[in-house]
Parts: structure tokens; C-alpha cells; sequence
């Protein structure tokens, strides 16, 4: 039965295969992809043998300018003169958030007795 199923499967996935449409399209893809990579291919053999040294060492034209405007940045806004009083920041829930500017009536507040004779008071907003 296994078998059976193998075949149905292989005869419906031919349908797709390009090669039953035109003969020899598989070599001719494989062709087409060697020769687009080839030249990167090619860079990345000459690069196998650098050590993380060389590669690090390449990359200094940019990496250092780049490290020195960073920090000069970061020096200026650490530095700068914070002559502006800061603002507060007000923190909200979200529950806040969702019910901010809509008016929602308010449960009633229930009192009730606690079991070691207290006073438990429930109020909430819905």
C-alpha cells in the first residue's frame, strides 16, 4: 500500500517538474548557478586563509573614523549644559490609558466583615 502511495505522489509531483516540459533544464539551471557564483566563489577561496587579525585589520577605515565620531557625539550630549528644568513624567496604567477622558459609573463601595473582624471595602470602576 505504501508503495502505491509512492507512485501516486511521484506521477503528481512530475506534473511540476520542469525538466518534462524542456529537456535538459536541470544541467542548464546548474550551469546558470555556477557561473552567477563564481566570482564570489572565488573571493571567498582567496579569503579562506585570513585569520580574524586580517579581517579585523581591513575594516579599520571605517570602523575607527566611525568609533571616533561616536564618541565625540556621545561626549557632547553627555556634556552639554542641561540648562532646562526636566519635565515630570507621568506614568500610567493601561487600564488609565484605555478609560482616559470616558466617564464609567462607579460601583458602589460594599463593606463587609472580616473573618478576624475587620472592615474590607470593595470598590472598583467598570
Amino acid at each position: 500500500m505504501r508503495d502505491d502511495i509512492d507512485r501516486g505522489r511521484s506521477e503528481v509531483l512530475t506534473t511540476l517538474d520542469p525538466e518534462q516540459m524542456d529537456p535538459g533544464y536541470w544541467h542548464r539551471f546548474h550551469r546558470w548557478v555556477l557561473n552567477s557564483a563564481g566570482a564570489e566563489l572565488v573571493r571567498r577561496r582567496r579569503r579562506a586563509d585570513a585569520s580574524v587579525s586580517d579581517v579585523m585589520f581591513s575594516w579599520w577605515r571605517t570602523l575607527v573614523p566611525t568609533a571616533v565620531v561616536v564618541a565625540i557625539l556621545a561626549g557632547f550630549f553627555l556634556l552639554r549644559d542641561g540648562t532646562r528644568p526636566q519635565q515630570p513624567v507621568a506614568y500610567m496604567s493601561v487600564d488609565e490609558l484605555i478609560l482616559d477622558g470616558i466617564e464609567v459609573p462607579v460601583m458602589p463601595a460594599f463593606e463587609t466583615a472580616d473573618s478576624d473582624g475587620g472592615i474590607v471595602v470593595v470598590n472598583e470602576a467598570y
